[in-house]
């Protein structure tokens, strides 16, 4: 049986019992497939309780509301499928800077996190709670993380950025801008991965005689 693009097989006999956190992942996986296969605006709660396969009570006691559901699956998105640690303390900048940028890049230009990008601007103008609970948790949450990143890296004498969070923006833009927008778009050609590494190693090749002391070491 598929609800929503969302295949739900049933068992026979009694379904087994589910901790809390299975039953919020598997409610937030059935969401999901609503959401991009359907539209936000579109999208029921009794379309997530059918096709989650379980009881209208038992998605609201989690949820509580659409939006609620919503704000919830961001923030699942982005700590499953990224993660942003501070650098350990030998690495020099630009190794520390094209690894973050290298994952950060995988991860917004991702089949996943594209739908959802997409499901977002076209349902913005109607569902502003959509554009807020995305920017929040998501832009504004890798935004912080790599701004945290690069004071770190200020503060033990690997970087010289008087402004990091511009700095992170700038490097966000630069990397992911144009490859992000020929995605949403469905250009027939984007930007492969090795050219954005490439366009990485050039990035930090323009940075390291001003922002790096010694001009740090080569990233591999």
């Amino acid at each position: 049986m598929s609800i929503c693009g969302y295949s739900i097989k049933k068992k026979p006999g009694r379904p087994a019992a589910l901790s809390e956190d299975e039953r919020r992942d598997q409610i937030l996986a059935a969401a999901e497939q609503c959401f991009v296969s359907q539209g936000y605006r579109s999208t029921h709660m009794d379309d997530v309780v059918k096709a989650c396969g379980m009881s209208k009570k038992t998605v609201y006691r989690s949820f509580g509301t659409k939006e609620n559901l919503f704000v919830a699956l961001i923030d699942r998105v982005m700590h499953d499928d990224i993660k942003l640690d501070m650098p350990e303390e030998n690495q020099p900048a630009d190794v520390v800077i094209a690894d973050i940028l290298s994952r950060l890049s995988a991860f917004v230009l991702s089949d996943r996190q594209v739908n959802i990008t997409r499901l977002v601007i076209s349902e913005s103008a109607h569902a502003p709670e959509l554009a807020a609970a995305f920017h929040d948790n998501g832009l504004r949450y890798c935004k912080e993380k790599l701004t945290g990143i690069l004071s770190r890296l200020n503060a033990t004498g690997r970087l010289k950025a008087e402004r990091p969070s511009e700095l992170a923006s700038l490097l966000v833009g630069a990397i992911i801008g144009e490859s992000l927008v020929t995605a949403l778009i469905r250009r027939p050609q984007p930007m492969t991965d090795r050219e954005r590494e490439g366009r990485i190693d050039h990035l930090l090749s323009l940075m390291r005689p001003s922002l790096m002391p010694n001009g740090a070491v080569q990233a591999p």
